[in-house]
């Protein structure tokens, strides 16, 4: 029989292989230096608030310093443009929502970015359902309602949306378009002036996000249906319960990488994340600003932005609206 040739070598060879592989896993997953979460909107906002919460206890999990930088500026594409090109180390994580990855890709014709080439899907923070609304003193009080007044009063259906451009922008149009009645959109600057508007009755319907409205409900404003699966007050009935379950528009917060970082590195912050939504008390500050706790893999975050891309591009495209 052939005797066993350099056996200790071969030995030696193995320990070698697999103490390097071994090695190689933490250095392949590994954050070095601080980590910056881009905010592309100001301080003090919903998204600037749960950035500053996940992050908070991102310094806990991994570790290492983790700090918030504020960049607003162009309805957050001048924050979205400085991180696409930071390093793609994990060092760099940029908040984004349907605006910048959904609806700016169409409107504008020379976009200074480009989601799917320049960006790394991480996950979702949250997600927040859009709401129709009109004031305390309209005597509508449902959306089948709603439809009879805007059929009845043509020259008196206005919508405010909080800017041209926006997803209640498009949500109010795809409301007129499954209702099968015609509304002439109002764009206001800012959530707090349609609901100023709306108080006052200076515009007959108000289209937003519901946790910027909330607030006035009932009191001041009466909201007539919200456009999730589910109920986010038992006295507010979603579209679908009121016979429109075409009209779905959820949005989100979301965090994304600059293209490029290391698959490994972006499974080590989703993992993060995941794991600082879920604990109670950042769940509970999430839900207090009207905000449903969310957190998923970057593949889960793919199929969402693909369905979202596929239910809003279209509305958008026949709106015939461009940004100048």
């Amino acid at each position: 029989m052939r005797p066993f040739i350099n056996r200790p070598y071969i030995i030696l060879l193995i320990v070698l292989i697999v103490g390097l592989l071994w090695a190689g896993v933490p250095l392949a997953q590994e954050i070095k230096g601080t980590i910056k979460i881009i905010v592309p909107y100001p301080a003090g906002g919903g998204s600037d608030v749960q950035a500053r919460l996940i992050a908070d206890k991102l310094k806990d999990s991994l570790g290492q310093q983790v700090i918030v930088e504020n960049k607003p500026g162009a309805g957050g594409r001048i924050g979205v443009e400085y991180a696409k090109n930071q390093p793609a180390d994990g060092t760099t994580v940029l908040l984004v929502n349907p605006a910048l990855f959904v609806v700016a890709p169409v409107i504008f014709p020379k976009l200074a970015y480009n989601p799917d080439t320049d960006f790394a899907l991480v996950s979702l923070i949250s997600t927040y359902q859009f709401c129709v609304s009109v004031p305390v003193s309209s005597p509508v009080k449902n959306v089948k309602e709603l439809i009879e007044w805007i059929k009845k009063n043509p020259n008196q259906a206005n919508f405010g949306s909080p800017a041209a451009g926006s997803l209640p922008h498009f949500f109010g149009l795809m409301i007129s378009k499954a209702a099968g009645v015609e509304m002439v959109h109002s764009s206001y600057n800012g959530s707090g002036p349609l609901v100023t508007a709306l108080i006052g009755g200076q515009i007959p319907i108000g289209v937003d996000a519901y946790d910027t409205q909330s607030a006035y409900h009932p009191d001041k404003i009466r909201i007539l249906a919200t456009a999730g699966t589910a109920r986010k007050k038992p006295d507010i009935p979603t579209f679908k319960e009121q016979g429109l379950p075409e009209i779905e528009g959820v949005g989100w917060n979301a965090f994304v990488v600059p293209a490029k970082t290391p698959k490994a590195i972006i499974d080590k912050l989703s993992a993060a994340i995941a794991m600082a939504i879920k604990m109670p008390d950042v769940t509970q500050k999430i839900q207090g600003i009207g905000n449903d706790p969310s957190g998923t893999t970057p593949e889960e975050f793919a199929a969402i932005l693909k369905k979202d891309r596929e239910r809003w591009t279209p509305v958008i495209k026949a709106s015939g609206f461009k940004a100048e």
